[in-house]
């Protein structure tokens, strides 16, 4: 690489991105390419009891539900949903501060956990995630301004052998999904360690690669959203005391829930102050 090459010179320029942040490069990548990672944000000690509560959270759910094969028959096994109702550590990785910092930035202040899963990729399995997807599924528009992220906490290797994330970058710009042709030649698989976060624009169409390791692959998705937008999951109902701190609350839902009445409604409102 030449001195020139490092050296960033422009002609004709009278606006740019002056990102001297890690929280302000990752804003700036997400709102250009689609998405970025934060390497390191959650030390080895919390992500091996988040890849032990995930599997533990699975197995309950699975007995819950009358067995594993209850959750293939709905095409939804290998997924832990709302593994917080049952393992506070995913309460606290929900709350990593430097995800929140970014979600601040590019939805506002005023924001909400939409659904949180932790995902099992499963060597020499299938899994629905294969398929290209946005987290806001069945949309195809685009939006001046981030209407959802997407965090995504890798709990083991993201590489193509373990089946990392694969994203289309810029689509969260674009319509409609892109041509067979297109996809193919612009795929990419975003590269990341335990404990790294990928974080993305919910619209960025992406989709989960095939596991061809002998180890299972663990991560756990989180979907941050303007209050406007009902959850997938009523966490409030689900955590109740398990949620100490104000943050906390209103970070999980606190007076967002659908009012069964007018009286209602006007009651959650009057709560909240």
């Amino acid at each position: 690489m030449s001195t020139l090459d490092q050296h960033v010179i422009c002609h004709g320029v009278t606006e740019r991105y002056t990102s001297t942040t890690e929280t302000g490069f990752c804003i700036e990548e997400i709102l250009t390419k689609g998405y970025s990672v934060i390497p390191g944000s959650l030390d080895a000690a919390t992500i091996a009891r988040v890849s032990e509560c995930s599997d533990k959270a699975y197995a309950k759910q699975c007995e819950l539900l009358g067995g594993e094969a209850n959750l293939k028959k709905i095409n939804d096994a290998n997924i832990a949903r709302a593994p917080s109702a049952d393992f506070d550590v995913f309460i606290d990785v929900a709350m990593d501060p430097r995800v929140h910092a970014v979600a601040n930035a590019l939805l506002g202040k005023n924001y909400i956990l939409y659904s949180q899963n932790a995902i099992i990729n499963v060597p020499s399995t299938d899994h629905y995630q294969f398929s290209w997807h946005r987290d806001l599924n069945y949309q195809h528009w685009t939006s001046s301004r981030c209407l959802a992220l997407s965090a995504l906490l890798c709990v083991d290797p993201f590489d193509e052998i373990t089946g990392g994330t694969y994203v289309l970058p810029a689509t969260h710009k674009v319509e409609k999904f892109p041509s067979d042709r297109y996809v193919i030649e612009n795929q990419l698989c975003v590269h990341a360690r335990p404990g790294d976060w990928i974080l993305f624009d919910s619209m960025l169409f992406h989709r989960t690669g095939r596991n061809a390791s002998a180890a299972v692959r663990r991560a756990v998705n989180h979907i941050i959203v303007p209050p406007f937008m009902a959850q997938q999951y009523d966490f409030m109902n689900m955590l109740g005391d398990k949620l100490k701190t104000a943050e906390e609350r209103v970070f999980f839902g606190q007076g967002r829930q659908t009012a069964s009445s007018a009286i209602e409604w006007r009651q959650i409102r009057i709560n909240r102050l």
